[in-house]
């Protein structure tokens, strides 16, 4: 009796991808978009910090990608240079709205979220959960008023957990920029904290 083959399942690497992607292949970009589309959604809620912006951003990221991508040489990495594109394209917005938006990046969600698991069990007062969410409030207000170059490097490095060589690659900066930015940053939110707290 003769056995059905299976079906080959095809593994290409990104390179292979982007040739394809290069030559025309719609599917070959699609696997692209579900590469990176979270991630690169992520990036611009740090920036943005609008869900909404963010998406809309990355979906036009997305859509410049698929005309310009002939123009990528792989001098650099393909993810440093798509992120390139998306903080300019996140820049570009924030300078056109000139909006202040509120994040839905909660520093303080997974506090909160133990509080509310402590107070389910009686561990937790009242009390403690309110204040605990007064703190988040506090601090997600502390990192919105920061100069945009510092809250990203704070969105990448404390919300998104990324190394320095990635945020730097990610931001066309050097690591010892990502680090004294990150200190700067740091300093920043603790003289801000330590007169709201």
């Amino acid at each position: 009796m003769a056995s059905i083959p299976s079906p080959k399942t095809e593994v290409r690497s990104e390179a292979e991808i982007i040739r394809a992607c290069q030559s025309g292949d719609r599917e070959a970009f699609e696997a692209l978009y579900l590469r990176y589309h979270r991630e690169l959604f992520l990036y611009l809620l740090s920036v943005l910090r609008s869900p909404q912006s963010a998406e809309d951003v990355a979906q036009d990221v997305f859509v410049k990608l698929f005309h310009q991508i002939g123009s990528y040489r792989q001098q650099s990495p393909f993810n440093h240079w798509l992120f390139r594109m998306a903080r300019n394209a996140g820049i570009d917005r924030l300078r056109r709205e000139k909006v202040r938006r509120t994040t839905s990046l909660d520093a303080g969600e997974i506090d909160s979220y133990s509080l509310l698991e402590r107070l389910d069990s009686g561990q937790a007062t009242p009390e403690e959960l309110q204040d605990t969410s007064r703190r988040a409030a506090l601090v997600r207000q502390a990192v919105e008023a920061l100069p945009q170059p510092f809250r990203e490097i704070v969105a990448l490095r404390e919300w998104q957990d990324l190394p320095y060589d990635v945020i730097a690659s990610r931001l066309g900066i050097s690591e010892g920029t990502v680090k004294s930015r990150l200190f700067r940053a740091r300093q920043m939110l603790g003289q801000r904290l330590k007169r709201l707290l």
